[in-house]
């Protein structure tokens, strides 16, 4: 259920490289929003109902498909450690990126543009 939303998230960030005047580039709020959406989804790939999913029910990962769902669950298990971290990471930065957005949208603050494609 959830990764379909990591996937708009990360359509979205397209959009804030492309401006209203046939430009591309890079802004502040890109940045928030790309940190935002990696660290979304270090934490959902390390979550313990994926790890099960990938790699869970098997008695033994010794051939065909088990061997690589065995791979799989393991390499998993590597970033599960981490996922209480991914966790407060991607909730502080959520906040941010929506705390950006808000300020933004209503005149507080002004994004900045760090790089500049095309456009006039």
């Amino acid at each position: 259920m959830v990764i379909p939303i990591l996937l708009i998230k990360w359509w979205d960030i397209t959009h804030t490289m492309t401006f209203s005047n046939d430009g591309y580039g890079f802004t502040g709020g890109t940045i928030i929003l790309f940190l935002e959406a990696v660290c979304l989804t270090f934490y959902v790939t390390s979550c313990h109902a994926l790890r099960h999913l990938a790699g869970g029910m098997l008695d033994r990962w010794t051939t065909g498909i088990s061997k690589v769902r065995g791979a799989l669950f393991s390499k998993i298990s590597i970033i599960n450690r981490d996922h209480g971290f991914w966790f407060w990471i991607s909730l502080i930065l959520v906040f941010v990126g929506d705390a950006w957005t808000i300020a933004c949208s209503k005149g507080i603050i002004n994004d900045f543009s760090l790089v500049l494609i095309g456009g006039a």
